[in-house]
Order: C-alpha cells, then sequence, then structure tokens
C-alpha cells in the first residue's frame, strides 16, 4: 500500500480543508495508508509564531501591505531566500517522515513544500514531492525544482507551469477537491426544515465568520433594506463578537433572519438556500458551486483574494459586489432572474475541468513510475 504523508498549515482556512479533503479521499480509496499532519503544530517554536503573526497581522490589520508582499515583484527577493528558513526548522518533520516512512509526501502550503524540498537537496528524503493548490491563480513562490507533481485545480494553472517549463508528466488537473458530501443530493425541504427556514421562500446565506465585523453588519443590513422578500441565515464562525451585534438586528415582515453561528453541516445549509455570499476563498467557492448555487463575492483582501476573485468573475462563476449595497444588489437580480448563471458551466470548470483526473488516479500512476 502506498504511504502519503499530507502536510498543510492553518494559517488559511482553504489550506487546512484542502488538505482534509485529499486525505478524505485517499483513505475512502482503500489504496493508500494516509497520515495528515499540521506542519505549523509539528514546527511549532518562536520563528515559526513570529512568521504566523506577522501573517495575520498585515493580512488583517494592513492588507495593502500583504498584497503589495505577495506581488510577483517582490517573490523575486524573497525566493532565494527559501532554503535559509528551511534550515531552521526541519528537524521535527524529518523525525516524522524517518519514522512513517512515507513515498509520497503531498503540501498544500509553501512552508512545508519549502521544508521537504530542502530535504530533498540534502538527501534526508528520497521519496515523491507532490503540491495541491487551494486557489484559482498561480504565485511562483509556490513552486520549487524539487516538486514531481502539481494537483492543479483548473486547467489555466497547468498552462501557466508549462510556460514555466514545467515539464507535462509532472502536471496533473484534478479540479478543486471537496468534500464529497458537497457531491451528495439533499432535499430542499429537508435541509430548510434542519434549519428552521421555509423551504417554499427564497433564501440566502451569508457566510460570514471570517470577514470583518463592521462589513458582515452592513452586508445584512443592507439585506434586510431590500424591497425584494428573502430569508436571511448567517454563519458567523466561531465570532462571537459578530454574532452578538447580528443577534440584535430585527427581522422585517419581507425577510426572516437566522443567526446560527458555527455550523458543522453547511452542506446541508447549502441545500436550503439559492444565493451564497462570501469571501473568495478556494474551497469555500467549489463548495458552492459542487451544490449549484450562484455567489456573491465580496471583502476580498489584496493578495490570493483578489487574484482568486478576478479568476471566478472572468469566467461568471462568481459575482463581485465591492460594497455592501453592491452585494445587495446582486442578490436582487440573482433572485430575479436578471443575471446569467450557468451552474454546470461552473461545475466543470474549478470542479471537473475537461481532461481532468482523480487525485487517486493521479498519485497511482505517478507512484507507478517511482
Amino acid at each position: 500500500m502506498i504511504k502519503v504523508l499530507i502536510l498543510h498549515t492553518s494559517v488559511g482556512h482553504g489550506i487546512k480543508i484542502t488538505a482534509q479533503n485529499i486525505y478524505a479521499r485517499l483513505v475512502k480509496s482503500g489504496r493508500f495508508e494516509a497520515r495528515i499532519e499540521d506542519f505549523q503544530e509539528l514546527e511549532r517554536g518562536m520563528f515559526a509564531m513570529v512568521l504566523e503573526k506577522i501573517y495575520f497581522f498585515f493580512t488583517e490589520t494592513f492588507p495593502f501591505i500583504w498584497g503589495w508582499v505577495y506581488s510577483e515583484r517582490v517573490a523575486t527577493f524573497t525566493i532565494p531566500l527559501r532554503p535559509l528558513i528551511s534550515s531552521f526548522k526541519y528537524k521535527r518533520t524529518l523525525k516524522l517522515i524517518e519514522k512513517f516512512e512515507p513515498d509520497i509526501i503531498i503540501s498544500t502550503e509553501t512552508s512545508p513544500t519549502g521544508i521537504v524540498s530542502y530535504l530533498k537537496t540534502r538527501g534526508l528524503y528520497s521519496g515523491k514531492l507532490v503540491v495541491a493548490f487551494s486557489d484559482y491563480h498561480l504565485h511562483r513562490f509556490w513552486l520549487y525544482d524539487e516538486v514531481d507533481l502539481y494537483l492543479c485545480n483548473i486547467g489555466e494553472q497547468a498552462i501557466e507551469l508549462k510556460k514555466l517549463g514545467v515539464a507535462p508528466e509532472r502536471l496533473a488537473v484534478t479540479g478543486m477537491i471537496v468534500s464529497e458530501k458537497y457531491l451528495q443530493k439533499v432535499s430542499r425541504e429537508d435541509a430548510a426544515k434542519k434549519f428552521a427556514l421555509d423551504s417554499r421562500k427564497k433564501a440566502v446565506l451569508v457566510s460570514g465568520g471570517r470577514r470583518g465585523l463592521q462589513a458582515s453588519v452592513q452586508i445584512v443590513m443592507d439585506l434586510l433594506a431590500s424591497p425584494v422578500p428573502f430569508q436571511i441565515a448567517v454563519v458567523t464562525g466561531k465570532n462571537e463578537e459578530l454574532k452578538k451585534q447580528l443577534e440584535e438586528l430585527k427581522p422585517t415582515p419581507e425577510h426572516d433572519l437566522k443567526i446560527l453561528g458555527y455550523v458543522t453541516d453547511q452542506e446541508v445549509l447549502m441545500s436550503a438556500v439559492d444565493v451564497l455570499i462570501s469571501k473568495p476563498g478556494g474551497p469555500t467557492i467549489a463548495e458552492a458551486v459542487a451544490k449549484g448555487l450562484p455567489i456573491v463575492v465580496t471583502d476580498a483582501h489584496p493578495g490570493h483574494e483578489t487574484l482568486n476573485m478576478k479568476y471566478l468573475e472572468r469566467h461568471n462563476i462568481a459575482f463581485h459586489g465591492r460594497n455592501p449595497a453592491e452585494v445587495a444588489k446582486l442578490v436582487e437580480m440573482i433572485l430575479r432572474g436578471e443575471v446569467k448563471y450557468d451552474k454546470a458551466e461552473a461545475f466543470e470548470k474549478i470542479i471537473k475541468p475537461k481532461g481532468s483526473v482523480s487525485l487517486t488516479d493521479a498519485l497511482s500512476r505517478f507512484n507507478m513510475n517511482l
């Protein structure tokens, strides 16, 4: 049986979810012995903690600076520093590799990719290294000469990698790897009943747990002011302050309001609604596409979120609301059928692109060449 070690970080929600979805697919196949580890916890130390705090500080407080750091221009100067950074934090990862002895390591974030690449150059790991993306663009900082296979979410990533000189045999287009529960049919009636919604009325889902406090509150206020009748369900995640503020808002005769807090079965909730409002995170968008939901993306931070948003908007996979008022207007237009959304086309673009292969088949064929 092929042994696979999956490494992720918890810095980005999508990075962790992608790793978990890969793990679930491999275990279910019965063809792989898989293990999943949080690289941040594995290499927890002062250096890693400082980098994590810097990341969250800039993305949340000064996102425009993060956008500049994320740019390709800055990457030209930071890429040569990666081996030096990796040399400070590889020992626990190496111990895990020596104990588990994986044939393949799959990384969903650039930090563990850098560590494993460093170990390969030093002859401390002789297996294969696979990189799985969780966004809808490509960044040179994610790429290493030591990577044996890139799992691409979209065909455009593979095309760009080829232009950068990556050999075709090092590429596999799999589409975004979503949890299989989002691909299963759930009746609207059953889903609505679970969340105390009326299955006969239109419903809008606001995913607000990671959005700024005031942005989420204003979006809900603008939805409540809409002349179009619909229900509003808001998922606030673990953001208790946001949940408390939203609970102070009152429903209107045209709009029932449900503040749901943290939800563990969002695939069911998505089956009860007609529109999703969300940040442009890779897995969240793919989950909504798998459910056939029109999506309004908003509050995209500079950097990877903005690049994701541009791709989604360009291919009519999502609509971009630049402010809460625009978000509410787009929701109205979607519910009235005034804008076009082709759910089959969106599904083909990011869940099952033309010529794509399954995750397990990509890894199995790849492993046969060991």
